[in-house]
């Protein structure tokens, strides 16, 4: 099934169409077990394996979060939120992580040796995420003509015109219209970003790049870790788009 298959589908769920839901989930179930599989790293049993139930629960939640206008396929996010949900579920599943080493004999070793294989899982899984998100959100940068590498020659040196800048972005992402706006024609509104935000049309001009790279960031839900890592001088934002 393609994606834009796929697309009419989710949208006949959300509008309170079941038996769309149930074809969604009938056409992709060996997709959930696979990727679960994969995850997992051994062959899963719809009888006798939690990860899988876990998984499915995901691929419903992606049903009905899904928002093609954040610019994934839906099976690129389905994917994404089931690595999540599995990724809280062996969290949540973990049994020996405070286990004193003072205390290590051969009664708790066996326990030591899965606290460790936990850790390690933790810091692969950590760094898989990153890179999935780094990924993402070069692909969303595309999507307005950015790259990565853009940003580096883009982001301002100024201490000053950064928080300048930053206050912009946060203004913009705060603005429901000019969001839909910026989204819909992938073109900073500079005209009514000046207006609203009282700054310079060549502050703002200067600063586009930067300023739709941070507003990506701030309205879009996937971004949300990167979003806490960096210090915008504002509390908080209107949030995703819808």
């Amino acid at each position: 099934m393609d994606d834009i298959a796929n697309k009419k589908l989710v949208k006949q769920v959300q509008a309170g169409d079941s038996k769309a839901r149930d074809i969604l989930i009938l056409q992709h179930k060996n997709l959930i077990t696979a990727f679960a599989a994969t995850f997992c790293k051994r062959p899963l049993d719809w009888n006798n394996d939690d990860e899988l139930t876990v998984s499915l629960i995901a691929f419903n939640e992606a049903i009905d979060s899904f928002n093609e206008d954040k610019g994934l396929s839906f099976i690129n996010y389905a994917k994404m939120v089931i690595h999540r949900r599995l990724v809280d579920y062996f969290r949540q599943e973990a049994r020996f992580q405070h286990i004193p080493l003072s205390s290590m004999d051969e009664t708790n070793y066996d326990a030591y040796v899965v606290r460790e294989s936990w850790t390690n899982y933790q810091k692969e899984k950590e760094a898989e995420d990153q890179e999935e998100m780094v990924r993402l959100y070069d692909q969303a940068l595309s999507k307005f003509g950015l790259t990565l590498d853009d940003l580096l020659i883009a982001s301002p040196k100024h201490k000053d015109t950064k928080l300048s800048l930053m206050t912009a972005a946060e203004e913009l992402a705060a603005n429901l219209t000019l969001v839909a706006q910026l989204y819909r024609t992938k073109q900073l509104p500079v005209k009514e970003l000046t207006e609203l935000t009282g700054k310079s049309r060549k502050v703002i001009e200067t600063g586009r790049k930067y300023i739709i790279a941070l507003t990506i960031i701030l309205t879009q839900e996937e971004f949300y870790s990167m979003r806490t890592l960096i210090n915008f001088p504002g509390k908080e934002v209107g949030g995703p788009i819808d």
